[in-house]
């Protein structure tokens, strides 16, 4: 968690140090926040991407949320490195755990929408690979840059991968 100083935190908020220890005890308190407020955002998008009014196909839809994840990811690189690399290495297990059951919770949420359109009937068990196959290699990719992967391959290619492995037609 060296990225993630008071300091610079202080710094990026316009706050001073002080200020941000009568909202945060510690530097995990503030990762905490930052996780939170990240679940939201992709919360916030799954409901805006569910509720727009013109009817578009599963595979559209799987799009469009990758798309969206990806967009949300490119818009504060360095503070999702921190959430996964540093958050993962310092954040107490337990508190990784509760992350990611909340995030498989919202997926399967998604998930329950489409009925009998997914072919898993254990909306559990296909929310936390979905969940965990997307976090993974999207995080991946940016972490690591792959030669001749650009961010149109990597949509293209996790969508197939969602809408092959949830589709009742496959």
């Amino acid at each position: 968690m060296e990225a993630l100083t008071t300091s610079r935190v202080a710094e990026v908020a316009g706050v001073s140090v002080g200020t941000l220890y009568q909202y945060f005890a510690h530097r995990e308190g503030i990762l905490e926040a930052l996780q939170d407020r990240e679940l939201l955002r992709a919360g916030a998008m799954l409901e805006r991407l569910l509720s727009e009014a013109k009817p578009i196909s599963d595979r559209q839809l799987a799009g469009s949320v990758v798309a969206e994840l990806l967009g949300l990811y490119r818009a504060a690189p360095a503070l999702h490195r921190v959430l996964a690399v540093d958050g993962l290495r310092f954040a107490p297990p337990e508190r990784v755990a509760a992350f990611d059951a909340r995030s498989v919770a919202l997926v399967k949420a998604f998930l329950g929408l489409a009925g009998s359109r997914i072919r898993p009937a254990n909306l559990e068990a296909a929310a936390f690979v979905v969940y965990q196959s997307v976090r993974a290699t999207m995080l991946s990719y940016l972490l690591e840059s792959p030669a001749g992967v650009g961010d149109a391959v990597i949509v293209a290619e996790l969508t197939e991968l969602l809408v092959r492995y949830l589709s009742a037609e496959s």
